[in-house]
């Protein structure tokens, strides 16, 4: 009789020749240390037949992907959008409470952070423009609040689209079969080697075995520039090819400017960028991450690789955007980071106010005017004294305006979770305004 050896059982518990150790146990090891949970509340309202409306105050969960070791976290904006105090759990257990940094309500995108003061464990990303119909894939999320659940499945479909409403799409998903449930927005879809290559989003309402992620290579360009929108850095203008090399590196040089009409002679078009002041990048994030604690005016020594050797030039940070410039000034003199929405976020706030949209708060600064003025994130400025703030530009504007300056305090008119309010704020002693100029104008 010929002898079967189906493996001895370790003293871990593990068969001693690895046959538990499949490729999918190993890609959930490797990926999940950078996988957290976010719960929240966020108050809804309720329309009647009747025409009244009712408020609810409703408990929200979502999944999110470490992207930084300095805490910066991406997930699905709707996560997020409005929630008061977004509690960000860990893969070892610990809790923070995370700050919204940005987002983009088109992509459903959002940037946060939490506070940390050790390195965090950061996903492996992988690539969306090469991915196979019927290749495993692997979704971990919170699903219905059980943390850190686990699902396997294929891709079952490319290029998307999905309608959610009259007024938004998602566009150019990957479907999958591996089950998707409320609690998994925001989470990673991984490949079978750990690398995450999409952002789950949305499930298939009454359908069983039909998820949708966002392609990461898209969800990269996305959170790019959202960071390089909220950092004080000023720009690099550098403009980048969407092919990536054999390598899957996309900071391959399309153009490079010296943030004005005359190009940089030193780096040229197909250039490779391989790091930024030493540390190795291989995406616009990445790039947009490293640059996170320079300042506008700094110089940062690139490498890069031109037909087979590596070369170093140094770029000079360029001033930054008018958006950037107002976004710092508010920091400065009011304490607050801001974000632009449309009238659609503000369509329900009441009878008889019409907005065009409004700059809402992603982050008050402890001590600040606006803190004490008792402002919180999510508060959305929709004008300062007479004027309206439907976008950065216009609060630039009211910033250098003489009257704005001499007052003493100013009010400003909020609305929060849909109600209207108005508080009374001054600036921040001894702070000049920190606004480039370009033709503001009167907004009223």
């Amino acid at each position: 009789m010929t002898a079967i050896c189906l493996g001895s059982l370790s003293s871990e518990g593990v068969y001693a020749d690895g046959m538990r150790s499949t490729p999918v146990v190993l890609a959930i090891q490797k990926a999940e240390p950078a996988v957290v949970n976010i719960q929240g509340n966020k108050t809804i309202t309720n329309a009647s037949v009747s025409g009244q409306s009712t408020k609810q105050e409703v408990n929200g969960m979502g999944t999110g992907v470490i992207i930084d070791r300095r805490g910066y976290i991406i997930t699905n904006y709707h996560v997020v959008a409005e929630v008061g105090r977004i509690e960000v759990t860990l893969a070892d257990g610990s809790t923070s409470v995370a700050t919204m940094i940005n987002y983009d309500p088109v992509t459903d995108l959002a940037l946060i952070k939490i506070p940390t003061k050790r390195d965090l464990p950061v996903i492996v990303v992988g690539r969306s423009d090469n991915l196979l119909r019927g290749e495993t894939v692997i979704a971990i999320g919170n699903p219905f609040g059980y943390q850190n659940t686990v699902t396997v499945g294929i891709i079952s479909a490319l290029h998307r689209d999905i309608p959610v409403n009259g007024t938004q799409q998602y566009n150019d998903l990957i479907q999958t079969n591996a089950d998707i449930n409320p609690g998994n927005s925001g989470g990673p879809l991984l490949n079978i080697e750990g690398e995450v290559i999409g952002i789950n989003v949305a499930v298939r309402v009454g359908a069983q075995g039909i998820g949708f992620a966002i392609p990461i290579d898209t969800a990269l360009e996305v959170m790019a520039d959202l960071v390089a929108d909220h950092r004080e850095a000023g720009t690099h203008g550098l403009t980048f090819s969407r092919n990536l090399d054999d390598k899957g590196n996309q900071l391959i040089v399309r153009e490079s400017t010296d943030n004005g009409s005359n190009p940089r002679r030193e780096i040229q078009s197909g250039d490779r960028v391989e790091s930024v002041e030493g540390q190795a990048v291989r995406n616009r994030l990445e790039l947009e991450l490293a640059l996170l604690d320079k300042h506008q005016g700094d110089s940062v020594q690139l490498g890069c690789e031109r037909n087979g050797s590596l070369i170093s030039h140094s770029i000079k940070l360029a001033g930054g955007s008018v958006e950037a410039d107002t976004n710092r000034a508010a920091w400065e003199q009011l304490g607050v980071r801001l974000s632009v929405v449309s009238d659609s976020a503000l369509a329900l706030v009441g009878e008889g106010y019409k907005y065009t949209g409004g700059l809402r708060i992603n982050e008050v600064r402890p001590g600040s005017p606006a803190d004490k003025a008792r402002l919180t994130p999510g508060d959305i400025i929709v004008g300062v004294m007479e004027w309206q703030t439907p976008e950065l530009k216009h609060l630039a504007w009211i910033l250098e305006n003489p009257s704005f300056r001499s007052a003493p305090t100013s009010r400003y008119y909020l609305v929060r979770k849909r109600a209207r309010m108005t508080v009374a704020m001054g600036l921040e002693s001894a702070v000049p305004s920190s606004i480039s100029r370009n033709g503001s104008k009167d907004v009223r």
